[in-house]
């Protein structure tokens, strides 16, 4: 069974505080290709820490891997405001406990990532935005499933402005019916300064392979 410590599951409303992203470069996904650590000037610099949660199900995630790299994933939850914030060590990647499983057939399976930080450098999330249709991604569980699923969309989608057109697609990633889909979900465009960070959220799509 599911628990998230004194957490009822909250609808996700608002990911505007989800991750920072380098300065945007279409081409090569939100970073300048580089291994060495962002501009101090475009970099994320105060990381709040994640709502822990925690989950008994053998299906849930343990790892994702895209391509011949792999992130650690953990447990999270929603704050009272719906807020889903990852992990605070940017190398891992968390996964929303009150969003679907992998392997269930139903519903939207929900990982986060911070992309950048100013003292630890470029995180594993920046990959989620040089994502193509087509693309692996596999999710690893607990009783040492893979699940690949494949890209299907890759969209920028404006923070702050739920219900517009190009905004998060909140009924999306809380849904719990209908097809099995993963969502990943960080930061993307331009640097804008806070409280926003970053213009956009970077939304991937991928449907089991």
């Amino acid at each position: 069974m599911r628990q998230a410590p004194s957490v009822r599951r909250t609808a996700i409303t608002i990911l505007t505080t989800i991750a920072a992203v380098l300065t945007l470069v279409m081409v090569s996904g939100c970073q300048s290709g580089s291994s060495s650590p962002p501009d101090r000037s475009d970099a994320q610099a105060s990381m709040p820490a994640p709502v822990a949660a925690r989950s008994d199900e053998p299906s849930t995630p343990t790892t994702l891997r895209i391509g011949d790299s792999s992130a650690p994933t953990d447990p999270v939850a929603t704050d009272a405001a719906g807020v889903l914030l990852p992990p605070q060590n940017i190398a891992r990647l968390g996964w929303w406990a009150d969003s679907a499983l992998p392997g269930s057939g139903a519903g939207t399976v929900v990982v986060t990532g911070h992309v950048d930080d100013v003292s630890q450098g470029r995180g594993y999330a920046a990959k989620f935005a040089s994502l193509k249709v087509g693309d692996a991604i596999v999710l690893t569980t607990v009783d040492g499933q893979q699940h690949t699923y494949r890209v299907t969309k890759n969209n920028l989608t404006l923070k702050g402005d739920d219900g517009q057109p190009g905004a998060l697609p909140v009924e999306e990633l809380n849904r719990l019916t209908g097809p099995e889909t993963l969502a990943l979900v960080t930061c993307g465009g331009p640097f804008v300064g806070p409280p926003l960070g970053y213009r956009d959220n970077v939304v991937v799509f991928a449907v089991p392979a």
